[in-house]
């Protein structure tokens, strides 16, 4: 009798070894799909991507990332408004949802626990990557249907005022919990990997991501900086603390036209609007503004884009409550090492917002 080739025997035998594994890790250790390093995200129709109802996340190795069955970071909540109850219905980005502390310490949820009235609601509707495109199409496709009394809206200054994507053909998609562009969503290699990890353990334990490590995101004082973090702030610098030209203008006018539509659609359904805006860190650390050499260069003002913001918005009659101030004034450590608000950060846009809150829903 011939004998095979001795590739042919390799190839029979990694294959009956693929098999074998397979089969054993469906009957004794089954391969979920991993937990994400962030929420997790899948595919919308209208954003781009959403938050999966259900879907689980987690921040730094250690913090709960978890969506409820409709697809945000909150308690269970109900789209009907229970009788008697109103509520307050907040749409923003990652500051929003809370990215990097528990989601109790996320600001809407503070928010709901300073307020303590049994009567007033307060839904997070945050999604790490939105913009105000995405904030626009969320409210006049899902957000509307809550019914909500009051939209807090929060525009973080670091990129939502020159936010370009503006169409729904510029959103990033979503595949296998991860925020993805169309390009890349469109590759054969995409296409595989959904293949793969939808239908084999193996592929799933190769190709999908473990939660990470802890990575130095905790502040151990105000002057402790990553170098991820002083590369994001130079870039923001450059583009936010520097008089705009004609297309960042123009982005910016796109922008709060989105925002305006909001604000007539929430009108039109009885609930009153209210803009947040979010200052970034180099406009209120000194420290921070210090290690970064940009800030020397002529045309920096540190009050941008707020002081373009703020009279644009008031010739809108978009009502807004600017934090810009009081986080300057404040002295503690506000940020994370990642860029977003720590607990104290959270915990004082809380206090600034229950005064505008209980103010407008007497």
């Amino acid at each position: 009798m011939a004998r095979l080739p001795q590739w042919t025997l390799f190839c029979a035998a990694t294959v009956v070894a693929l098999l074998t594994a397979e089969g054993a890790l469906r009957l004794f250790a089954p391969v979920p799909y991993s937990i994400e390093r962030s929420m997790y995200f899948e595919a919308d129709p209208h954003t781009g991507f959403r938050l999966k109802p259900h879907g689980i996340g987690r921040y730094q190795g250690s913090i709960a990332a978890i969506a409820n069955g409709l697809g945000m970071r909150d308690d269970e909540v109900t789209v009907e408004k229970a009788d008697g109850v109103r509520r307050v219905l907040v749409i923003g980005d990652s500051f929003t949802v809370g990215a990097g502390v528990e989601q109790a310490d996320a600001y809407p949820q503070l928010l709901e626990r300073r307020l303590a009235a049994p009567d007033l609601e307060v839904v997070n509707a945050g999604v790490g990557g939105w913009g105000p495109y995405q904030y626009r199409q969320f409210f006049e496709h899902r957000g509307g249907a809550f019914a909500p009394d009051l939209v807090l809206v929060g525009f973080f200054v670091g990129n939502d005022t020159y936010d370009p994507r503006q169409s729904f053909a510029k959103l990033p998609t979503a595949i296998l919990g991860r925020r993805i562009s169309r390009d890349a969503a469109a590759s054969r290699w995409s296409g595989a990997k959904v293949l793969l990890t939808e239908h084999l353990h193996l592929g799933r334990l190769a190709l999908t991501r473990s939660a990470p490590a802890n990575r130095h995101i905790e502040r151990r004082d105000c002057g402790d900086f990553s170098p991820q973090l002083l590369k994001i702030q130079r870039r923001r610098l450059r583009r936010n603390q520097r008089p705009p030209d004609a297309e960042r203008r123009a982005l910016m006018t796109a922008n709060l036209d989105h925002l305006t539509a909001l604000a007539e659609s929430a009108r039109r359904g009885g609930a009153q609007v209210l803009l947040v805006l979010i200052p970034d860190e180099n406009q209120i650390n000194p420290r921070l503004t210090t290690a970064l050499p940009e800030r020397a260069r002529e045309g920096t003002d540190l009050d941008l884009p707020q002081a373009l913001l703020r009279p644009a918005l008031e010739a809108r009659q978009l009502p807004y409550v600017d934090l810009l101030s009081a986080f300057r004034d404040d002295p503690r450590c506000l940020y994370l090492n990642d860029t977003h608000w720590n607990v104290a950060g959270h915990h004082l846009a809380a206090e600034l917002l229950a005064a505008e809150v209980r103010a407008r829903l007497r």
